[in-house]
């Protein structure tokens, strides 16, 4: 039976490996036969990652991902190591709670840099000339609060939004070497649940936001399937796109 999803021979790097739906990721290309390359700060969890996922060729670096100054010379020493990408990954990023009286400049600007500063950079070093394929695909995992305005959430809401924004500039940029730039808005994962600032984003609306999702909350897997399928031969013409993926909690 031939697999549509099928990645085997894609060398793909995968940014914010560490997350709980960041390892679902990795499990899930793994097995449809990607040669993965993994970035996050925690060396012993990337380690670990590795020694559990058994399937394919996996390396990881880690650093301080956030620490834009560094981001260069650590993606040129990774194209040197490893060859040019067929896919990217971005999975990283930060989230945050904050009514609006103590939303100051920091605040933001730390929110701006994990979910949008970082992801520019990087796009910006891994596509120059024999770091990534002509045909290669970019995915960037965003959330419905770039589209669905949200209690306490303004630097977050801002911060999403403007990566679905850089998504279709990128896209439209890219398309001249035939590299698609896509997101994914995901609404409420099961593996997220567990943050402290999800947690607290639930006590403030009283779960009703949660009760928004009319199909209840998202299995991490099926984002990591989105993934895998935005990375695959399936999906050559989607570009610009930022797909939903939210159980109906945008309606």
């Amino acid at each position: 039976m031939i697999n549509p999803m099928e990645l085997t021979g894609k060398k793909i790097l995968v940014v914010g490996a560490t997350s709980e739906t960041g390892k679902v990721i990795v499990n899930q290309l793994s097995l449809l036969g990607a040669e993965l390359v993994l970035i996050d700060k925690s060396e012993d969890e990337l380690l670990e990652i590795q020694q559990k996922t058994s399937l394919g060729d996996i390396k990881y670096y880690a650093f301080d991902l956030y620490d834009n100054s560094e981001i260069e010379p650590h993606f040129k020493r990774m194209t040197y190591d490893c060859g040019a990408f067929d896919g990217f990954v971005y999975c990283a990023g930060i989230g945050g709670v904050r009514p609006l009286s103590l939303t100051k400049y920091m605040f933001i600007h730390e929110m701006m840099n994990a979910n949008l500063y970082t992801f520019i950079e990087m796009v910006r070093c891994i596509t120059k000339r024999g770091s990534f394929i002509t045909g290669g695909s970019i995915v960037a995992i965003s959330s419905v609060s770039s589209v669905k305005g949200l209690k306490s959430k303004t630097a977050y809401c801002a911060s999403k939004a403007a990566i679905d924004a850089s998504v279709r500039s990128m896209a439209a940029e890219l398309s001249e070497k035939k590299i698609r730039v896509n997101s994914i808005l995901k609404g409420w994962v099961e593996s997220d649940m567990k943050m402290d600032f999800i947690k607290s984003n639930m006590e403030l609306s009283e779960n009703d936001d949660f009760k928004k999702q009319l199909l209840g909350a998202i299995e991490p897997i099926e984002v990591a399937n989105t993934v895998a399928f935005l990375l695959s031969d399936c999906t050559k013409t989607i570009t610009g796109t930022s797909l939903l993926l939210d159980g109906g909690y945008t309606l």
